[in-house]
């Protein structure tokens, strides 16, 4: 299911949370394995296949042998388990040790490797309960033929998976897939975001304009403070249900905190105009908030932009030394941050079915984003004129893009701060030419902006 498509932010989590685990799925499949394997038992039983002349060799067999085989088939899918649990930590290990272990999340979120513990945790279990079943048919002349061809075809349909498995894992330890990876769940949560805040603005075009200048709420000199009762990342904000409740108390609220901020006990998260609650509301204003012990991209989309910022810094570790992941990682920045040049940010305001401003709170920018994908890799390639040509590179591409004051001065800042660490350098001529050739560049898209 979509993530704008879900609106409860406990909902969200959960989905959240399913989504990047190793049981949820494995134990969806083994529950619909379950379940057909008794479907077809009572098919075996009660519909008479075994009379049918042209199914014969599934319902003419030697228990026994039948037993037997089912044995080795649940001990040899047990051994196969063994090993995609030991390849999996062992790419979890990897992963953490390479890319970070905030990346750790990206892996359990595959979906194929999901799949594949489940189904071979399935066949086992499938497995077993025939080998009970054909245990009680021993002594008679019926065995479930149809149950167990479908073994049969599982264990064969296994076989492939384990190679599938193995070559999807192989691709998946790339750091070029993994980076590619990021930016598509970069890509998904902007848009995401986006798509929800825009079908807030496009419903609140169509209420009296006019009549929200005129009724927009002003700060009273008394306010009411609202203090966090916990501690942890905020990962998702209701902000639907704080609208609907301000607009019943007919009130005005501020909410000084963005998901993805972390926030202390008794920490200020929300100012309202109302001076008293009551401890229902109260309740109800806490409950719009989600937290957690650590960042989501639910409503976060600078979650991924971290991300790949990490993945950056660790390959320009003295340990690692990998400039051209650095690399990669940049090229993903800069596509990015040339689609938010093309993208209205919100407002960050909400209003009730009048008109009526009800709801501020704070919303991500382009400067916030794109100085989160330049300021620490750049900071960390000192030693790298690679990298730093490259954010060079990267800054004329979104020069071209640039639309809005805020895109001319990120871009000029970030210039001056790289051109100001390249003259701390000594550079030879020919590394020289090459920054001045890209400097230039960029100098005169910003003069003719």
């Amino acid at each position: 299911m979509p993530l704008p498509m879900i609106k409860n932010t406990k909902i969200l989590k959960v989905y959240d949370t399913a989504k990047t685990s190793f049981w949820f799925t494995p134990c969806l499949i083994l529950s619909l394995t379950i379940l057909s394997c008794i479907s077809l038992l009572l098919i075996d039983l009660y519909a008479g296949l075994n009379s049918l002349n042209w199914l014969n060799f599934l319902y003419h067999a030697d228990a026994s042998i039948t037993r037997d085989l089912l044995t080795t088939v649940a001990s040899s899918v047990m051994t196969v388990v063994s090993i995609t649990f030991s390849i999996t930590i062992v790419a979890l290990t990897n992963a953490s040790s390479q890319f970070g272990p905030r990346l750790i999340r990206n892996f359990m979120e595959d979906s194929s490797t999901q799949v594949v513990l489940g189904i071979f945790i399935s066949l086992f279990v499938y497995c077993l309960i025939l080998v009970r079943t054909t245990d009680d048919f021993a002594g008679g002349a019926f065995l479930p033929g149809l149950t167990i061809a479908g073994a049969i075809l599982m264990t064969m349909f296994g076989i492939l998976l384990l190679i599938y498995f193995i070559h999807h894992v192989s691709l998946n330890l790339q750091s070029d897939s993994v980076i590619d990876n990021v930016y598509k769940e970069l890509q998904d949560s902007i848009n995401q975001i986006f798509k929800q805040q825009k079908e807030e603005e496009d419903t609140c075009s169509s209420r009296n304009k006019s009549q929200t200048q005129e009724s927009t709420q002003t700060e009273n000199n008394k306010q009411f403070n609202f203090k966090s009762h916990s501690c942890g990342y905020i990962q998702a904000i209701n902000y639907s249900d704080l609208t609907d409740l301000m607009c019943k108390l007919d009130g005005h609220l501020n909410i000084t905190v963005n998901p993805g901020d972390f926030v202390v006990n008794r920490m200020i998260v929300m100012k309202s105009d109302i001076e008293n609650f009551s401890e229902e509301d109260k309740q109800t204003l806490h409950e719009c908030f989600t937290l957690g012990p650590k960042r989501t991209p639910i409503q976060d989309p600078e979650f991924a932009v971290h991300q790949l910022v990490e993945i950056a810094l660790r390959a320009l570790s003295p340990g690692i030394n990998d400039p051209y992941s650095a690399i990669a990682c940049i090229d993903k920045l800069t596509a990015t941050i040339c689609d938010l040049t093309q993208k209205n940010f919100p407002e960050g305001i909400t209003y009730d079915e009048e008109g009526v401003e009800r709801v501020t709170y704070k919303t991500t920018s382009f400067e916030t984003l794109a100085n989160i994908a330049f300021d620490q890799i750049r900071q960390y390639s000192q030693s790298c004129l690679a990298v730093r040509l490259r954010q060079l590179e990267g800054l004329i591409r979104i020069a071209e893009q640039a639309n809005y004051a805020t895109h001319w001065s990120f871009v000029r800042h970030q210039k001056l701060m790289i051109e100001h660490g390249l003259e701390q350098q000594q550079l030879i001529d020919l590394d020289r030419k090459e920054v001045s050739i890209r400097l230039q560049a960029l100098s005169k898209l910003l003069d003719n902006a």
